[in-house]
């Protein structure tokens, strides 16, 4: 969780990630929750904006200033309208409940310890209104942990409004920790192949291991709905689902 790596890559954020597997499962779940529904780690809108194209009734809270000035900008690009809040996901206080709480695309295992992850989801659990649901996306260690292999590789090329957009990975793992640390290198060019600039930035993510997120869960005081392993509805199946989809409510 690293304000200064955001704040690297805002203004290209949005062109080389651009996954849409998880959109239509988080729109129907968000439909079912039939309430106010929170994204915390909500970046630059990703699943913001189609979730307030489907009529979701949606606050977004992000930490990165950097990364709400995109929100906001995307927001008025599309006559759409939310309450945006810049706020660390360990220490918020919004004065209300929601019917559901997301946090999508693994960004929960960006916090930088047990304690941090611990401390997010206190506040979770007391925005959460009784009966609602906390949706928590997890990569899967034993499948994520295949695609570290402390080698420099090319994740993509992605069109711009200059040219194209190089973006080259190097993923490490150290097992004492559990953590990943991605090196993460751009490469901008410009309509004849020739680049314009290059930048690195760099970010930590951990391997969080099933057990270990029962066990913070259990603490926090939620209890489990359902696990899912895709965004398909598939049964979570530990070593071969690409994640952990955790549907949570507040034990009772």
């Amino acid at each position: 969780m690293s304000k200064q790596h955001y704040a690297n890559i805002a203004d290209l954020y949005d062109s080389f990630v651009t996954m849409q597997t998880d959109v239509p499962f988080f729109v129907n779940e968000a439909q079912k929750a039939n309430g106010p529904v929170l994204e915390l780690m909500s970046g630059t809108g990703r699943l913001s904006i189609p979730l307030l194209q489907a009529g979701i009734p949606l606050t977004c809270v992000d930490y990165s200033p950097y990364m709400l000035a995109r929100l906001r900008e995307r927001l008025d690009q599309n006559n759409l309208t939310a309450a945006v809040y810049e706020m660390d996901v360990r220490t918020f206080e919004l004065g209300q409940q929601y019917q559901q709480i997301i946090i999508p695309f693994g960004a929960f295992s960006e916090l930088p310890s047990h304690a941090d992850q611990q401390q997010a989801l206190e506040r979770i659990h007391a925005h959460l209104a009784d009966g609602g649901t906390f949706i928590c996306a997890l990569g899967n260690p034993p499948v994520r942990i295949k695609s570290v292999d402390h080698e420099l590789h090319l994740a993509g090329r992605f069109p711009t409004e200059q040219g194209q957009l190089f973006v080259w990975l190097l993923q490490q793992h150290d097992p004492n920790t559990k953590l990943v640390n991605v090196m993460e290198f751009f490469e901008l060019y410009d309509a004849q192949g020739v680049m314009t600039s290059k930048r690195f930035s760099e970010i930590q993510f951990h391997l969080l291991e099933k057990a270990v997120f029962e066990r913070l869960i259990g603490e926090a005081g939620f209890e489990v709905v359902d696990l899912y392993g895709d965004y398909s509805y598939a049964p979570f199946e530990g070593q071969t689902s690409p994640f952990m989809l955790w549907v949570l409510r507040k034990a009772p």
